[in-house]
């Protein structure tokens, strides 16, 4: 069967201009996946400063399992705060930028009359360094819900943070 050239360059367009518009069809930047997870948090608060602690983070060829970083606290318990997360094991570093913000219900987390408020944080990956930077890329949401009360700021129960 002989096709002539015209039939040929023809199919070959078709098919080149669908391999464009598959590409189109994806998700824009606000469903970028988020591939880490760390479901434990310990902080520390003196003064100003505050120390967290991230646990049981993965993946761990990201992240080493574990991570940590000092931020200045605000007064609040609603605002943004620019974070960096330095990784175990050399594995670099995830910089971004949250906000937070207390939630009206407790959901999981201790009863309002303990003097603790849930507050839930949004944000984006800024940057990094490392094997981490080559897994949480620029604009990467940042999310997670915690409890802050006397005993300093964990996780909600059941809940991770996720980047």
């Amino acid at each position: 069967m002989r096709v002539s050239i015209r039939s040929r360059a023809l199919v070959t367009v078709a098919a080149a201009a669908s391999m464009v518009v598959v590409p189109m069809a994806l998700p824009g930047s606000a469903a970028l996946p988020q591939p880490g997870k760390c479901t434990k948090l310990t902080t520390k608060t003196v003064n100003t400063t505050l120390t967290a602690n991230l646990s049981t983070c993965t993946p761990v060829a990201a992240t080493g399992g574990k991570g940590s970083g000092t931020f200045k606290s605000s007064s609040g318990t609603s605002g943004s705060l620019n974070i960096t997360i330095k990784w175990a094991a050399s594995k670099g570093t995830t910089k971004g930028n949250i906000k937070f913000a207390t939630q009206t219900t407790n959901g999981k987390c201790p009863p309002k009359s303990t003097k603790t408020s849930r507050i839930k944080i949004t944000g984006k990956v800024t940057g990094g360094t490392g094997v981490a930077f080559k897994t949480f890329k620029t604009g990467q949401p940042i999310t997670g819900s915690v409890c802050s009360g006397p005993k300093g700021i964990t996780l909600e129960p059941g809940t991770a943070l996720k980047f």
